[in-house]
């Protein structure tokens, strides 16, 4: 078994996003234990991540620090590896570039996410940029939204046949790419060219089993090395003494990830009838102006047993022995979301931080918090 890492977010559900306060943040996460957070890439709803990204680096000294997550489509690759691999230098090595193919992002300038096959190639092209490997300078300008390909016509006698990000310095390790997956194709695609698969599939064990299958399946058919990939998953945690508040802070989040099973309208993985019924809801109701707030009415389509399922809450016992459970079928990066800082998300997420961070099994360094 590898070291377990916990991370959280810099943006809470409802928490000031000021780049300056997310600084601040994460100066107190970093405090509080956690091994690291990441910030979610999109430009409509945040200020720029890899900005702010930078600001945490040169706010902390042990903090990791990555994007929860970035998308293939508003950047070209050589961009977005170029801002992780700045990261990667101005924090000394703490950069993970988390990617999908695009959510709030996209939906907020009227775009649906990337095809499978467009995330594919991105995924390649990402692992070679940041490996300094050299992508193909025709397979780099394919990817160019708006500009026109090709250097004929114009005066250049000489022209670099591979697009490198040329400045990386070579005593820092490459940046990992971290895929957030739901669906069995984009696994796939993970299991091919990603350094760490975080699933976005709650905390249901028979479904994280699927999605760990499908990977080691594609790692197999591939002819990859099952022991270069880590397994992680985002998941709410949301402990509380009463289970109600835990729910109810929880909603936005469980609504906001349980999405992505049913993005293209057709429900992936294993799941009950009970749990198709909540997707059925979730698809049916979506509202991307309340994108992750409990506040929207897609909220309040999911039901107890649902929420208790997919997210981590309630009593902080149960929570750590279902982080336990998680350990044990593979999963070693924890992306947890967590409350406020204040009223009853405080509460729990001081709970968080005093009641469960310390008891997260085979995490190796940073094991005790305090607040």
């Amino acid at each position: 078994m590898n070291n377990v890492e916990a991370w959280t977010t810099l943006v809470s559900p409802s928490s000031s996003r000021d780049p300056r306060k997310l600084a601040e943040r994460a100066v107190r996460l970093e405090a509080d234990g956690w091994d690291g957070a990441t910030l979610v890439d999109s430009q409509c709803l945040m200020g720029d991540a890899f900005a702010i990204l930078t600001l945490a680096a040169a706010s902390t000294s042990k903090l990791k620090l990555g994007t929860g997550t970035s998308n293939p489509v508003t950047r070209h690759p050589s961009v977005l590896a170029n801002l992780a691999a700045t990261v990667q230098v101005i924090s000394n090595g703490r950069m993970s570039l988390g990617i999908g193919r695009g959510d709030s992002a996209l939906a907020y300038i009227g775009a649906r996410p990337a095809s499978v096959a467009t995330f594919d190639r991105v995924l390649s092209m990402l692992q070679k940029y940041l490996r300094n490997e050299g992508v193909p300078i025709e397979e780099s300008a394919s990817m160019l939204a708006g500009g026109r390909g090709g250097l004929d016509g114009i005066a250049i006698a000489n022209a670099p046949e591979t697009s490198t990000l040329v400045w990386l310095p070579n005593d820092l390790p490459p940046v990992e790419v971290e895929v957030a997956a739901s669906g069995p194709k984009v696994i796939a695609a993970a299991a091919r060219h990603a350094d760490c698969i975080s699933f976005s599939l709650g905390a249901d064990i028979d479904r994280l089993q699927w999605g760990i299958g499908v990977a080691r399946d594609e790692m197999d058919r591939v002819g990859r090395d099952p022991k270069s990939v880590r397994f992680g998953a985002y998941l709410p945690l949301y402990p509380h003494s009463d289970v109600e508040v835990a729910r109810d802070l929880s909603r936005g989040i469980v609504t906001s990830h349980s999405r992505f099973a049913v993005m293209n309208k057709s429900i992936s993985g294993p799941v009950s009838e009970s749990q198709r019924a909540n997707l059925e809801r979730v698809k049916a109701t979506y509202d991307m102006t309340k994108h992750g707030d409990s506040s929207g009415s897609h909220s309040q389509v999911l039901d107890a047993d649902y929420i208790d399922k997919f997210a981590l809450v309630g009593d902080p016992d149960h929570c750590v022995q279902r982080i336990e459970q998680l350990v044990d079928i593979g999963i070693e990066r924890f992306n947890f979301w967590t409350a406020d800082l204040d009223g009853l998300g405080g509460e729990s997420y001081h709970l968080a931080v005093e009641s469960v961070l310390p008891r997260v099994p085979n995490r190796v360094g940073r094991v005790t918090a305090h607040s």
